[in-house]
């Protein structure tokens, strides 16, 4: 039975904290294949600084020497808010067979109920909960209203064929997020070891992170 991991996301842009978490749960759970699929656009969020289909080629650089690593760009092409019920639903039609495997971080799992079609969320995937540096773990935080068991913390819990399992995954905590790289990249600091190599000439380039950047979230 295939086993596919979808981590959602803006990756405005793409970091080395995404990646190494991305290849953590790739080994824990044992997948065939992981899916980056960055967003159009987010209901929580300003949208996204840097154009769908450029932060789309990041990734792909980003992970072109990573096997079993995709990008999906079916909500770039989809426009508009970005709705992770109708990603997952697709999917679950095309890949009828396959467990999903849904990553997030533990500050997105917090707001978890307030997303659009909620209480669907729990029939489409099972759900890999990644604790962020600055947020409260996985542990702490209350499951949506969907769930039916505890949150799990051995990846051999979430059953292969199954959805609605949540799982707390301790990955290695690096201290890297996007919007810190924006404001490096808006004050003239330096992002070696912070993004991938293959994207970091680009990124100085200041076409997408002018000054501005330093007061945008997340």
């Amino acid at each position: 039975m295939k086993a596919i991991g979808l981590f959602g996301g803006s990756f405005d842009p793409a970091h080395l904290g995404h990646l190494r978490a991305a290849v953590e749960v790739f080994e824990a759970l044992a997948l065939d294949e992981l899916r980056f699929i960055p967003a159009a656009a987010s209901r929580h969020k300003p949208p996204p600084r840097a154009p769908g289909a450029i932060r789309k080629r990041w990734l792909e650089l980003a992970t072109r020497t990573l096997p079993g690593f995709t990008v999906d760009d079916r909500e770039l092409r989809r426009g508009g808010f970005s709705f992770t019920s109708e990603t997952l639903s697709e999917i679950r039609r095309e890949e009828p067979g396959a467990t999903l495997y849904w990553v997030l971080g533990s500050d997105a799992f917090a707001g978890l109920d307030l997303w659009h079609e909620a209480e669907s969320l729990g029939r489409l995937a099972h759900w890999v909960v990644l604790a962020r540096p600055g947020f409260p773990s996985p542990e702490r935080l209350s499951p949506p209203r969907w769930s039916t068991g505890a949150i799990r913390r051995d990846p051999r819990d979430l059953a292969r064929g199954g959805t609605g399992g949540i799982l707390a995954l301790q990955v290695t905590p690096i201290g890297i997020s996007a919007s810190a790289v924006r404001t490096r990249i808006a004050s003239g600091g330096r992002i070696d070891y912070l993004v991938p190599e293959a994207i970091r000439h680009e990124l100085l380039d200041g076409s997408y992170y002018g000054a501005d950047a330093k007061t945008a979230p997340d």
